[in-house]
């Protein structure tokens, strides 16, 4: 069961964050201009695409935690799909932060020069 917390935050993440994240792979937004990330986006161009699909991960993650809160699936259910689910997420998290540490580092040598 979540608390009342847990709730608000996975709800928002599932109603919320999942609409915003889907618009955004199916017309492949680009980064925000003027923002503090918008150098590393520029930096490295395959950054934005897989942030969004990390947050898609975090959106499924949400998404099954509020399943079985509400009775939707059973609880041997969410261990299946958490564990199939476990997988992508650390590695795209993983991932991720392997092309933002990429991103910073040619951020920093551009700025040196």
């Amino acid at each position: 069961m979540l608390d009342t917390f847990d709730l608000i935050i996975n709800g928002f993440v599932a109603v919320v964050l999942l609409p915003i994240v889907l618009g955004s792979l199916f017309t492949g937004s680009k980064p925000p201009e003027h923002s503090f990330f918008s150098k590393y986006y520029r930096a490295d161009k395959h950054l934005m695409l897989v942030s969004n699909v990390f947050l898609l991960a975090l959106c499924a993650t949400a998404a099954v935690k509020l399943a079985l809160h509400f009775g939707v699936i059973d609880a041997s259910q969410e261990v299946t799909i958490s564990n199939w689910l476990s997988i992508p997420f650390l590695s795209l998290l993983v991932l991720f932060l392997a092309m933002l540490i990429r991103a910073v580092l040619r951020v920093r040598r551009g700025e040196a020069r």
